[in-house]
């Protein structure tokens, strides 16, 4: 396995937007059973990760882990993963206190931070929860006096009642605090979710959305932060390795309940539910065909700004995309795609509907 994805379960609260399997923050008592679990999975796939490059702590909210489990936590991965390049941690700002920022940049060395918005009406508007705490701009303080160098800001967009305007602002100010990595994102009303029923049956404003995308990519790209994947930015170097690596079809490990592994043929997703996992419950096995499996593949290739390379997509698939010649030189005709011999690329159009481009491929007859 070449990545390694650690899922944090706990929260401090469910905003009203999240889709992602997470659990109130509950008792020591269980956070400690979930490390437990955790710490014997890496023992027991030790050789499997002795060569994945990248591992990443997601949630959830991995930053409210207490200092004792994380230094735990991070003490095995090391030894699990000698030799990962880039490690990385999802952290709500609340949480990062300087004593939280010396324990977060001991081990890994790229931090995220789940900012969302700078407009608390804008906040309260999708159910991001206030909580007593360093603001952002405190946190980023705390984590760069703590020494690190690697640091991402996550950011939404066409949150409700949110004008251009608002979201320039939001953008002027993520850009000010002088990050490495942005990602940003449309607010996706997920089934199920708080979000989703209070705007059900409210016309969604694509137009407005689809305008705050192509208004990210003139802002950030303008303050050095080209767009290197549909909704990521990143100064040159600081492109989020694990996500690319996953782009691009490499095989991940992932730990944790709600957790997905890929070995490069079959896809598995452990229990969404923290007590069944404890339990020992068996994960989903995703198994489709092949073609449908390299469709995946090479639509997700297609997410980025660079695309495949031939080479690239041999090497990961074993295989080339002639197969797909009839797919993808369709969606060069509707400008989606640009393609030579040897090269895939995704026109800005193609980015922007990119839905229609992972259609065309997954589904293939």
């Amino acid at each position: 396995m070449r990545n390694l994805y650690i899922h944090v379960p706990f929260c401090a609260g469910k905003c009203d937007y999240c889709a992602f399997y997470s659990e109130p923050a509950p008792d020591t008592a269980l956070i400690r059973l979930w490390l437990d679990r955790i710490l014997s999975q890496l023992e027991e796939n030790a050789t499997r990760l002795k060569d994945a490059e990248t591992v990443y702590f997601g949630g959830g909210t991995p930053s409210l882990l207490p200092d004792d489990v994380l230094k735990r936590l991070f003490a095995a991965v090391r030894e699990a993963v000698p030799n990962a390049v880039e490690i990385s941690i999802e952290a709500n700002p609340f949480t990062v206190t300087p004593e939280k920022a010396a324990v977060l940049t001991s081990f890994p060395n790229r931090v995220t931070l789940g900012i969302q918005s700078f407009e608390p009406a804008l906040l309260d508007a999708i159910g991001r929860r206030a909580h007593a705490g360093p603001d952002p701009e405190e946190a980023v303080r705390n984590l760069r006096d703590a020494g690190l160098r690697n640091l991402g800001l996550d950011l939404m967009y066409a949150l409700p009642g949110e004008t251009s305007d608002l979201w320039r602002r939001d953008l002027e100010h993520a850009i000010e605090l002088n990050p490495e990595h942005i990602s940003a994102y449309s607010v996706t009303p997920e089934p199920g979710t708080p979000f989703a029923r209070m705007v059900a049956g409210r016309p969604e404003d694509d137009a407005l959305s689809e305008a705050m995308w192509e208004q990210s990519g003139l802002i950030l790209g303008e303050a050095r932060l080209p767009r290197y994947e549909i909704s990521n930015y990143a100064r040159p170097g600081f492109e989020s390795r694990h996500n690319s690596n996953v782009w691009y079809g490499q095989t991940y490990l992932g730990l944790g309940p709600a957790a997905c592994s890929f070995d490069g043929t079959d896809r598995w997703t452990q229990v969404s539910d923290l007590r069944a996992w404890l339990d020992g419950t068996p994960p989903e096995i995703d198994r489709i065909p092949r073609r449908a499996r390299l469709g995946e593949v090479l639509m997700m290739g297609l997410r980025t700004i660079r695309g495949w390379t031939r080479c690239e997509f041999e090497v990961a698939t074993g295989t080339n995309w002639d197969d797909f010649s009839a797919q993808l030189n369709e969606l060069a005709e509707h400008g989606l795609v640009t393609q030579t011999e040897d090269t895939i690329m995704p026109t800005e159009r193609g980015l922007a509907f990119w839905n229609d481009i992972a259609e065309s491929l997954v589904f293939a007859p």
